[in-house]
């Protein structure tokens, strides 16, 4: 028995040396951190600098969570700006990709032009935006603004919760070039001749789409939502990169950010940062569960 376990293991030893790196990488940079979060979540006020307080343990940090007003707050405006912003994302680049699909010339140019704008680099995206919607009289907007008369106004950094939100959506819309490939790929997976058969039995352009096209890209819009649900709540850091943690009163002050400010105000409240993360990773796991529950019971014609 001894034999033949030794011989496997030597059999296998290239593969399990090649697995290593990634296995100690899953469990330093994964594993260890997320056991070491569920154990802070549980301590109050606890930091680098404090340690861990025998007396403090309990679940304080997650009453506080579901208590504190700037979370509950924060919670509102990462619900409330996903509930209006994925629509619009999955609409949109799900059009462009429509569009991009029709036997028009230099469809393939324009795909890569949509593309484009999803390969520049995160810091560098927010660099030009913040360019673009810098508060003072120097950001390209309020140039515009006082060229035909008009006050320059603080955008990013208003006091009006509704324009800060607003220049912060503009700053994504070119993210959309990263879903419309996705999008193609499962328009061009639908068969000609189901276009076809439609077209004899003379269904318009308006009527494949709704009764051919979407049902049979189903599966796609399915994970197209669970990506887009899973990215708008955990925004963060495009927020700090553009503006000053939050905006003006915390306008912008959307979750995500809000466990980030947790690590970095003062010391740092690392115990109540990991209950918040922890609570946003419940969220997403039930979101997901339900998505794909939801996915299972859609009927797919076969294509």
């Amino acid at each position: 028995m001894k034999t033949k376990i030794k011989k496997k293991l030597k059999e296998n030893a290239i593969g399990y040396g090649l697995l290593l790196p990634f296995l100690i990488g899953l469990i330093g940079f994964t594993v260890y951190p997320l056991g070491l979060a569920l154990v802070q979540s549980f301590y109050k006020d606890y930091s680098p600098v404090t340690g861990y307080d025998p007396s403090a343990l309990g679940i304080d940090n997650y009453v506080r969570a579901l208590t504190d007003e700037w979370v509950l707050r924060s919670i509102k405006l990462t619900l409330v700006y996903a509930a209006i912003t994925i629509p619009i994302g999955l609409i949109v680049s799900f059009f462009i990709a429509y569009l991009l699909t029709a036997p028009i010339k230099c469809s393939k140019l324009f795909r890569v032009l949509v593309y484009l704008p999803a390969l520049i680099p995160g810091i560098v995206g927010a660099s030009i935006y913040k360019y673009m919607f810098g508060p003072d009289e120097f950001g390209l907007f309020n140039q515009i603004l006082i060229a035909t008369g008009q006050e320059p106004s603080q955008l990013l950094e208003s006091e009006n919760q509704t324009i800060a939100v607003l220049c912060f959506f503009l700053t994504g819309i070119f993210s959309y070039g990263c879903t419309t490939p996705m999008w193609i790929a499962g328009l061009k997976s639908i068969p000609s001749d189901v276009y076809e058969a439609a077209a004899i039995d003379g269904s318009s352009r308006l009527q494949t789409l709704f009764k051919i096209t979407l049902p049979l890209m189903g599966k796609f819009i399915f994970l197209q939502l669970l990506g887009s649900l899973i990215g708008t709540l955990q925004i963060g850091e495009s927020v700090l990169m553009l503006s000053s943690r939050g905006g003006f009163n915390g306008n912008l002050n959307f979750y995500g950010l809000m466990i980030y400010n947790q690590t970095t105000d003062g010391i740092g409240n690392y115990g109540f940062a990991s209950a918040l993360s922890y609570l946003l990773f419940i969220v997403i796991a039930a979101l997901s569960a339900i998505t794909f529950k939801a996915n299972k019971k859609v009927y797919y014609e076969d294509a």
